[in-house]
């Protein structure tokens, strides 16, 4: 009797420390994931901080251009159209990536409304061009234009709010090419395609004082791509600012060929310009997109938008 005693005595310590044993591994286990966890959300963090670090140098560069006294004319033989043929720079643990671009160089969407939110001929006739160039469906034109103006009088080809079951159109001008993505015919591979010759770029920034700053953002031909330039001149006069990119550019305004489309606004010099940051620190990848404004007169830059991205972007896939 004593030694059957004994022996439940023993199977129960043995569970007892059994069960011990499993309550302590998964405490350990636990532990272990939060640690990684911490240690991930750390190095996360860090390569955040290194690409702000990115951008402040990128905002140097632009600086600089202007107060060495280049800031009238913007070409792509200048230090920040360069950056992107730099190697990455070394950081501990990693890498870091920093492109410079123009977006001047690029067909801005919202001309395609005027100041009053109502649809610009100029500037519509400029868009289907581009579209016509790359190839792409016409009607893209017609639904983007009713995207952005304020009325909900539906154009031939365009949609309105009733032409969207889910959401409503902006009805102003927009601050994210990605709303392209929201057009009622809009294919993926047709945005991939348009996305590298576009851009969204504001009609008025707002000071360090917080008073706002009307700007125009005319397409400057010493950075614009083939396909850009394109939805706003002659295919000679295409050919002509190509080869004089090359060459150093134009050095003013009056130098540049005005057979535009829809009566183009051209420029030699650029204002507003998107960084790009992709960091390797610690396996831990980051990107970040800015969107910057800078005064030619003060050399003052300001950030527009700043948005984390994916690593890989439609407008990348080609």
């Amino acid at each position: 009797m004593r030694a059957r005693q004994r022996g439940v005595a023993l199977i129960t310590v043995l569970l007892v420390f059994a069960l011990a044993t499993v309550i302590a591994a998964e405490m350990l286990r636990r532990s272990q994931l939060s640690l990684r966890s911490v240690g991930n959300l750390l190095s996360s963090r860090q390569a955040y901080y290194y690409a702000l670090g990115g951008e402040a140098y990128a905002r140097q560069i632009l600086a600089k251009d202007v107060l060495d006294g280049f800031g009238a004319i913007d070409t792509l033989q200048e230090p920040w159209a360069r950056t992107k043929d730099q190697p990455p720079f070394t950081i501990d643990n990693g890498n870091m990536k920093i492109e410079i671009k123009d977006l001047q160089g690029r067909f801005n969407l919202n001309d395609v409304i005027d100041g009053n939110g109502i649809r610009s001929d100029s500037g519509f006739a400029q868009f289907q061009q581009l579209l016509s160039v790359l190839q792409l469906n016409p009607k893209y034109a017609a639904e983007w234009s009713d995207w952005l103006d304020t009325d909900q009088k539906t154009a031939p080809n365009g949609a309105e709010d009733a032409d969207y079951p889910n959401y409503r159109t902006a009805n102003r001008a927009e601050s994210d090419i990605s709303a392209l993505r929201l057009l009622r015919s809009m294919q993926a591979e047709d945005y991939a395609k348009l996305a590298p010759h576009v851009a969204v770029l504001p009609k008025q920034v707002m000071s360090p004082l917080g008073l706002p700053i009307s700007i125009s953002a005319p397409m400057n031909v010493n950075t614009a791509d083939a396909g850009a330039l394109r939805a706003i001149l002659g295919e000679a006069q295409v050919a002509q600012v190509l080869v004089r990119q090359q060459s150093g550019g134009y050095k003013s305004i009056d130098e540049v060929p005005q057979a535009g489309i829809g009566g183009a606004q051209l420029a030699v010099s650029s204002s507003f310009f998107e960084v790009l940051v992709t960091v390797n620190y610690d396996n831990r990848w980051q990107r970040l997109r800015t969107v910057l404004w800078r005064d030619a007169t003060t050399g003052a830059v300001l950030v527009i938008s700043r948005a984390r991205s994916p690593l890989l972007d439609d407008s990348e896939q080609q």
